[in-house]
């Protein structure tokens, strides 16, 4: 007996259609998981740099501490956080493309994702690049500063863990404000001290959300990468797998508060981009 064919109609399409962002996200981890893996590998490209530059210093600083030459510890720790800062920037530069990628993917568009990516870094490179320097600086200060508290500062313990907690608070709070950053130079066109204002008040409405995605992404491979080689492998292999799915992550929760805080009453056809919108024919049916 012949099977009855089975066209797929609108409602068909619609009924599959992510209607909320938590579906966009698991939309895209079912879908697009290739998409995802090839979004991670072109984004880490641009931190080969850096993850040379961390592996040499773990290797020097492995060596010193073996040899009982701690007091050259710091002088390693400085200029390997020196040259990190230019390999920061190649980095933060290829951020600007995942970012412009990872807003297209959430919008449920069809990407090219060679010319997506490349056409993100060619709009937004001046963004990523004051971007790099503050997370860098960011870093450079809780590494060194932290570094010298710990073993040289000649003050009472109090002090240095006050000092120290300062350092890893100025790391979160600027590290979560050029993520902000980042979605929303690809998605709005504001001058860097525009976006970099908003992205200080974002923080105070989403501070929650990104700050438990940052602890769980960024603050673990960072941290990762302080200790040793094995660490330090597992934590550039994380990055280097799943560093899309983090980027989506980040995307989705900025859309939310852009959705909420700006486009409901600036610009209200983009409410909900990339989500299924009920029309008036569905609510009269």
């Amino acid at each position: 007996m012949k099977k009855e064919e089975r066209h797929i109609t609108d409602e068909d399409v619609k009924q599959s259609l992510p209607r909320n962002r938590k579906e966009v996200f698991f939309d895209l981890l079912k879908n697009r998981k290739m998409t995802l893996f090839a979004f991670s590998c072109y984004s880490f490209i641009f931190f080969i740099p850096l993850a040379v530059d961390l592996f040499l210093f773990n290797f020097f600083e492995s060596a010193a501490i073996a040899a009982d030459k701690s007091d050259q510890l710091f002088s390693l720790v400085f200029y390997s956080m020196l040259i990190m800062l230019p390999c920061m920037l190649i980095g933060f530069i290829g951020l600007a493309g995942a970012f412009y990628t990872a807003k297209k993917m959430v919008w449920q568009e069809g990407i090219s994702l060679a010319s997506d990516f490349f056409q993100g870094i060619k709009e937004n490179w001046k963004h990523a690049l004051i971007n790099g320097v503050i997370f860098g600086l960011a870093l450079f200060g809780l590494v060194v500063g932290g570094t010298y508290l710990m073993i040289y500062a000649p003050v009472h313990a109090v002090v240095k863990g006050i000092g120290l907690g300062a350092l890893i608070l100025f790391f979160l709070l600027f590290g979560m404000v050029v993520v902000l950053n980042f979605t929303q130079c690809v998605y709005y066109e504001n001058g860097y001290a525009v976006t970099l204002r908003n992205s200080f008040s974002f923080l105070g409405l989403l501070n929650w959300r990104i700050l438990l995605i940052y602890l769980l992404s960024t603050g673990t491979v960072v941290v990762l990468g302080l200790f040793n080689l094995i660490t330090l492998t597992i934590g550039l292999l994380l990055f280097a797998i799943f560093n899309s799915v983090v980027i989506i992550l980040y995307t989705l929760i900025s859309h939310y508060g852009f959705d909420k805080y700006i486009n409901k009453e600036h610009y209200p056809h983009m409410v909900g981009k990339g989500l299924y919108k009920e029309s008036q024919d569905d609510k009269e049916a």
